[in-house]
């Protein structure tokens, strides 16, 4: 089963129970920060919709901040609270996810 195949499962469930409220982590931060986009650990964020990109970033989703910007990034660079629906499940993607892309680093790095 390719990795588009094992992650189809989780986006489709996920799209099921939107919108849902999380969190970005450090990185993202940062990231959106350099490019102008004001944001905290504390900034909630509303994903709208999810997209299966395969191996490529995994589930990518659109997110809305409360001043309704739309911004894009992975799953994987999402904190949720807990009680969060699919939340166990969602932990398990991350955990998952981190391990594959530290794993496309060293094959990358070689």
């Amino acid at each position: 089963m390719d990795y588009k195949e094992q992650y189809e499962p989780l986006t489709q469930k996920l799209k099921g129970v939107l919108p849902l409220s999380a969190y970005p982590e450090r990185g993202l931060v940062q990231v959106f920060n350099e490019k102008g986009k004001s944001m905290t650990l504390k900034t909630e964020l509303f994903i709208t919709d999810v997209f299966n990109s395969g191996d490529i970033s995994g589930i990518l989703c659109t997110v809305e901040n409360a001043n309704k910007e739309v911004l894009a990034c992975a799953l994987s660079h999402l904190r949720f609270p807990l009680g969060t629906p699919l939340y166990k499940e969602i932990i398990e993607y991350q955990k998952k996810r981190e391990k594959r892309v530290l794993k496309l680093n060293m094959i990358n790095s070689r």
